[in-house]
């Protein structure tokens, strides 16, 4: 009895050997294909293991091109050094030869994300894929969004509890991608200093007013003062950093491979070099 390595790298079978002879001869399975016998802990090429039928196969259809792309190394396994084969930059569950599981086998289900989350409440060690922070963001959304219409009292509450986790998810989402936590503070800081210069700026303007109050209406322009308008300009400068980094956390890929602050939940072994 005998396995074969689909697409997706996930063994299937078992099959006989007349099955498998059967499978080559629709294309279904080619000469290049991984099997490996019931019970064995390498896998072979199909052309190594019965290199008579699969000299004779000059009359099977071509291999489609989505699958010669396939076959291109992704790193080696942590516990075997087996080389990993994938179609895809997202490697295999796990590790073909000896089964060590290479990613989370959920990492990019719902429940899981969203478990994820809260269960790293208030943690802001480690790394957090894309997956995770798109459907936090949702459930975000979502949930003060019902609370505000049907249970407006405890608005401020769900805000509260929520608010702590997203700011955890948002640092461990920079984290994945190579960057500090502290970049999520930066848009926080230029808003907070934009109202205290708006503000600054709104007292010498109602100081300015009321010692002109007996003179003719001066013009709008000499009415504002400098510090408000340098006080909006950083408020706005404010939520371009903010949308700048809502970008990258929502779009850009995980780093492949481990970082300095930890293994990445997609690509656990780094791409091997070229």
């Amino acid at each position: 009895m005998y396995y074969y390595l689909d697409t997706h790298q996930k063994p299937t079978g078992p099959f006989t050997h007349e099955e498998l002879r059967s499978l080559l001869q629709k294309g279904v399975i080619f000469p290049d294909t991984l099997i490996a016998q019931k019970g064995a802990n390498t896998w072979k090429k199909y052309s190594e293991v019965f290199p008579g039928e699969a000299a004779c196969s000059d009359d099977l259809p071509p291999i489609p091109d989505e699958m010669k792309k396939a076959a291109h190394p992704a790193g080696h396994c942590p516990k075997c050094g087996a080389e990993i084969l994938t179609e895809r930059d997202e490697l295999p569950l796990r590790c073909p030869t000896c089964q060590f599981p290479l990613r989370p086998e959920s990492s990019t289900n719902v429940a899981s994300c969203l478990r994820h989350s809260f269960v790293q409440y208030a943690s802001i060690r480690g790394r957090a894929r894309r997956a995770e922070f798109l459907w936090f963001v949702l459930l975000y959304m979502i949930t003060l969004g019902v609370v505000s219409q049907c249970l407006p009292g405890l608005y401020d509450l769900a805000s509260l509890l929520l608010i702590i986790p997203a700011i955890t998810l948002s640092v461990r989402r920079m984290h994945d991608t190579g960057r500090s936590g502290w970049c999520i503070a930066v848009p926080l800081l230029l808003q907070i200093a934009g109202v205290v210069i708006c503000f600054a700026g709104g007292i010498s303007t109602i100081i300015y007013v009321l010692r002109s109050a007996d003179q003719v209406a001066p013009p709008m322009g000499a009415m504002l003062s400098p510090l408000l308008i340098v006080g909006l300009a950083t408020c706005v400068a404010g939520l371009l950093v903010d949308l700048y980094y809502l970008i990258i956390a929502a779009f850009v890929d995980s780093q492949p491979g481990p970082n300095k602050y930890g293994p990445s939940p997609k690509y656990p072994l780094a791409k091997p070099e070229a």
